[in-house]
Formats: structure tokens, sequence, C-alpha cells
């Protein structure tokens, strides 16, 4: 049985066509390493990437509830985004308030803690939720 249904449509050995699909929002490879970089950029305030103070005071605001609340149908829970990046919440504990992220395949997570000051990148080897 197949982890993710969807790829094997596409299986190739020689080549990972899933990373060529387009996700909106989405799709980001990288190692661990680069990953947590990138958002160590993020978490010291992003002026390696001229962001503005206001930009990282918007990712640290709170999520703002959709019309329908906080439930999401694919992670099967409560799960707060905004704008593009997954918050902390309480079914998905992670960093300080402002901290910001996104999950990845595999249960695999990467956020960015202002507060703290860190970058964070966690990998897996398998399938399945940390």
């Amino acid at each position: 049985m197949v982890a993710n249904p969807g790829t094997a449509l596409s299986y190739d050995a020689e080549r990972i066509y899933a990373r060529n699909f387009e996700v909106p929002s989405g799709g980001g490879v990288g190692t661990a390493r680069a990953i947590a970089r990138a958002y160590g950029v993020f978490a010291a305030g992003g002026d390696d990437l001229k962001m503005r103070p206001e930009t990282t005071r918007l990712l640290m605001a709170p999520a703002i509830p959709p019309e329908r609340g906080f439930y999401d149908e694919c992670l099967r829970g409560e799960a707060q985004f905004s704008l593009g990046f997954m918050k902390p919440s309480p079914q998905w504990p992670f960093g300080h308030a402002g901290a910001f992220g996104a999950p990845g395949a595999g249960g695999s997570l990467g956020y960015a803690d202002p507060e703290a000051g860190i970058g964070y990148r966690y990998v897996t080897n398998g399938w399945g939720r940390p």
C-alpha cells in the first residue's frame, strides 16, 4: 500500500514528479538545515530578505477564525492558519504564541519563533503526525 496514493500515479524511480506539482502555499522542498535557516531569517526579523517590521508583526499576530471555525478536514482537527502559515493552537502546540510555520510531508514541521529568536525544522523518515 502506498502511504500517499496520489503519488503512485506519477511514480518514476529516476525522477520525483510530485515536486513539480503546483500547490498553492506549499510545495517547498529543501534540507532540514536549509528550511531551518529560512525560518531563522524570519525569526530574526527578516532583514536578510528586506522584510518590513510590520510584516513580522502581522505574521506574529493571532489567526483570525474563519467563518466556520478552525476545524481542518485534511488534518482532522483544529488547525489555525494565517497568511499561509500555521499558528500554534491547543491541538498543534509549538513555540510561543507569535510563532508561525508549516507542517510538511510525513509529519515534519518547520517554524519561526521571533520571541525566542529561533528557526526550527523537524523531519521524519516516515509518514504520519509527530
